[in-house]
């Protein structure tokens, strides 16, 4: 099974032709499924959502996808407050927390955006127990023997991003930490840092991959090209290939293999 690993697409920021060529690297990678982390837009105005929307409509294959904190409104603060996903529910989708199943995965999404946090930068996340409890539920309904690959997807990363720009605080970090350990994830897709990184993190049971990916196309960079992760999903492992826009197009920059048993 081949994924793609969109984040942080920032509709508002984007400049010149890199809608276009992302769509076409995209095209060109034939993935079976597409995963999106987080942040379709900049202040999560309908005008933004409306040309996200037409992005992702336009895609070669499924998308799955939670929101980031830019989908939640900057301005007004009614909204904001008191119904925040009004736009991301209505142009992108319905569910804050999807699953996804077929043959070869489970996946299951964590919203990690919150309206305000207990700290002065509402930017950050958060992961509250009923979520753990719900990828809990998830993987041991649809995966009692643990013989698929399972994904987890959320915007915020819990794990320290190798040469991130930027720390991030996330509520509830450590106990997700413990409970995706505990559940023997075997991928876990984030973005937020606009920054691409592996991770591994685990014991001599398991290994869990934690992949961030840099922003898709907005001009706000942070030390790093526009890109996204393009996931091999075999029976022997996972492999991950690395894009980055060179200016014109986007190329392979890194590629990663991780055996993870047999399944």
């Amino acid at each position: 099974m081949r994924l793609i690993h969109l984040s942080d697409l920032h509709f508002g920021t984007q400049e010149g032709d890199i809608v276009d060529e992302l769509s076409q690297a995209i095209s060109d990678a034939s993935p079976d499924f597409i995963i999106v982390s987080g942040d379709f837009t900049q202040v999560a105005s309908s005008k933004e959502f409306v040309l996200a929307k037409r992005f992702i409509e336009a895609l070669p294959a499924p998308v799955f996808s939670v929101p980031g904190n830019h989908d939640i409104p900057r301005y007004g603060f009614g909204e904001r407050f008191f119904n925040p996903y009004r736009r991301y529910k209505k142009y992108i989708h319905d569910e804050l927390c999807p699953t996804f199943i077929n043959d070869q995965v489970v996946v299951a999404g964590i919203n990690s955006a919150r309206r305000i946090l207990p700290h002065w930068n509402w930017a950050n996340g958060a992961i509250s127990q009923q979520q753990l409890q719900y990828i809990q539920n998830v993987y041991k309904k649809h995966d009692p023997d643990h013989l698929k690959r399972r994904i987890c997807v959320f915007h915020h990363p819990i794990q320290r991003a190798l040469n991130s720009p930027m720390n991030t605080v996330v509520f509830g970090a450590r106990k997700a930490l413990e409970c995706l350990n505990t559940l023997q994830v075997d991928l876990v897709l984030t973005g937020h840092v606009h920054h691409a990184s592996i991770t591994t993190l685990g014991d001599v049971d398991h290994t869990t991959i934690y992949l961030s990916a840099s922003t898709a196309l907005s001009s706000r960079l942070r030390e790093q090209e526009n890109g996204f992760n393009v996931i091999s999903l075999h029976p022997e492992g996972i492999e991950i290939e690395v894009f980055a826009h060179d200016g014109k197009t986007f190329e392979l920059k890194n590629n990663y293999a991780q055996r993870i048993g047999n399944k």
